[in-house]
Parts: C-alpha cells; structure tokens; sequence
C-alpha cells in the first residue's frame, strides 16, 4: 500500500467529491442571511407568541385577592356583584369609589369568601336603603 502525495497519513485514501470546475466548495460560499420580510415575520409571530403567553398567565387566576383597603361605606359610588367566570371559581365583589374619597374613584376587588366582605355587603346595602330614605 502507497500513501498518494496530499493522501490522509496512515495510507488511508480520503474520498474527495469533485466540484464542477470554476466553482468554489460550498462551504466557502458566504451565506446569505435570510430576507428583511421573513426577518420580520419571525420576530412578530414570536411577539404574537410571548403576548399570547403572558395573557394566559393573567387571566388564569382570580383578581380579588384577600387582602383589601379598609374602606367607609360612604366611600362607595357603586357596588357590583359579578358572576362566576371560567378563570375564576367564585363570584366577584367590584366596589367603586367616589372620587372626593381617599381612593378617589379606584376600583376595588374584595374576595367573596370573606367574613369582612360578607359584613360589609349587608351593612352597605342596608346604609344605602337608608340613605334612599331621606333623599
């Protein structure tokens, strides 16, 4: 066995493919970078992606939490009771406040299940049949 000049050592043959003559080997061609439109395309369907992600996170828990402000029933502009929604196994509690108050006319969730929201819902709706009284 003879080694060819150029061979690999050992006297092991390389197999070579043959390139068309005038052209280079394709690994030193420049690449060429994709076009601006798919660029484009790629970073907006990743976007669409993340805002898709982080609006699932969001809606998949409830809003009211258990810890609320301390808040007069004079405070309250409007009082709502929400049903159940499917992120959410339990009805919501929304309070308005009126815009003179400490609050000044922030939304407020209280969780349902509460003592203190059960309390304050009964106390509101009979401090407010009483205020309907002497308007």
């Amino acid at each position: 066995e003879r080694a060819e000049p150029g061979g690999a050592p050992g006297g092991a043959l390389r197999a070579e493919r043959a390139e068309p003559a005038g052209r280079p080997p394709q690994s030193l061609l420049p690449r060429r970078a994709p076009p601006a439109s798919m660029r484009l395309l790629s970073a907006a369907l990743l976007l669409l992606l993340l805002a898709l992600c982080a609006a699932r996170v969001d809606g998949s828990k409830c809003k009211c939490s258990r810890k609320g402000p301390k808040i007069r029933y004079s405070d309250v502009k409007k009082l709502e009771m929400k049903p159940k929604y499917p992120h959410c196994e339990e009805k919501m509690v929304i309070i308005t406040t009126k815009s003179v108050s400490r609050y000044r006319g922030q939304e407020h969730c209280l969780h349902p299940k509460l003592q203190s929201t059960k309390r304050f819902i009964k106390w509101y709706n009979a401090w407010n049949e009483k205020r309907r009284v002497y308007e």
